[in-house]
């Protein structure tokens, strides 16, 4: 959907026509045209064919122009939620984003090296970290710490063997890469392969929190990313937060997944309170890329914890420090 922006800002960027200017200048250039192309002593008497040409020609012009200002209005539309005949603008869907997002992972390209690139900061420090994984099983980590502490290095790679501890998957804690990679792409097989996996204590948010590993971190492949972001759009209660950036500044779609869960019992035969948490990520679905994700939960707990994702996806380029 994105890569029809520019056809709508060149559209808003136009100044508005004026439909009976036009109208009148092409009738009088097409009968003029038609008069000059034809003996003088016919022309009296084809002057109603002329007349009825010159009606013929206009009409496929101004269905184009027609075709054409439609095309841009559902580009704007489509793109910022606004309502046809100038009403209040609206977000697009939840579902609309993640289905968006599902058809241009489907395309994704492939590569040597499964890679992901994130960052988390807390105040004026920042940790980039970088892995990269083949499909033989081979396995680099790197970061970079813009304020290390005493003795520790502000930059370092290693090579290790074997997939990093993975406590949320599909398929429970700690899958292998063989599995990862043979994953179902089907959504409803995908979501059912998540729930039955999650473990009892998993609470109600292990399954979205799963199938956002797919999206963000765990190496599969471009159309089980997809089926992901499908499954994710089928998730009751997803909110759409309309047009948002990451911490970077990049533009992307925001959405909310809320989980609520029953605490324990208190004392007192009053109904026990709900615990609540959040998800929320930011999405650009011309890229299928998880920008940004943070988890927020109940106030006196943890408040908010963002990653930004650098990249996400399959690449030729060799493992380096970020």
């Amino acid at each position: 959907m994105n890569d029809l922006r520019p056809l709508r800002d060149y559209h808003d960027a136009q100044p508005d026509p004026a439909p009976h200017e036009v109208a009148r200048m092409r009738a009088r250039l097409a009968a003029h045209t038609a008069a000059q192309a034809v003996p003088r002593r016919t022309r009296h008497q084809t002057r109603h064919q002329t007349r009825h040409r010159t009606r013929h020609r206009i009409r496929p012009a101004w269905g184009l122009a027609l075709a054409g200002a439609v095309a841009a209005g559902t580009v704007a539309v489509a793109q910022t939620g606004g309502e046809p005949g100038g009403g209040p603008a609206r977000a697009e869907s939840a579902r609309t984003v993640l289905l968006a997002a599902a058809q241009r992972a489907e395309t994704a390209p492939t590569g040597t090296y499964w890679h992901v690139r994130a960052s988390n900061s807390s105040g004026s420090r920042t940790i980039v970290r970088g892995e990269w994984i083949t499909l033989d099983g081979r396995r680099w980590t790197a970061y970079r710490d813009s304020a290390p502490g005493p003795g520790v290095k502000a930059a370092e790679i290693h090579r290790l063997k074997g997939l990093a501890p993975m406590p949320v998957s599909v398929l429970g804690p700690d899958p292998s890469l063989s599995a990862l990679l043979k994953l179902p792409t089907d959504p409803r097989t995908l979501r059912a392969l998540a729930e039955r996996n999650a473990p009892k204590d998993g609470g109600p948010h292990y399954v979205t929190e799963a199938l956002i590993g797919l999206l963000a971190e765990q190496p599969t492949t471009p159309k089980v990313r997809a089926a992901a972001f499908r499954a994710l759009a089928t998730t009751p209660g997803t909110r759409s937060l309309g047009r948002t950036s990451d911490p970077r500044g990049r533009a992307g779609a925001g959405l909310a997944f809320t989980f609520t869960a029953p605490r324990a019992p208190a004392a007192t035969p009053t109904p026990a309170p709900t615990a609540s948490s959040e998800i929320r990520l930011v999405v650009d679905t011309g890229s299928s890329q998880v920008l940004a994700r943070t988890v927020s939960t109940a106030k006196g707990e943890l408040v908010n914890d963002t990653t930004v994702y650098l990249f996400t996806g399959w690449t030729d380029e060799k493992p380096r420090i970020p």
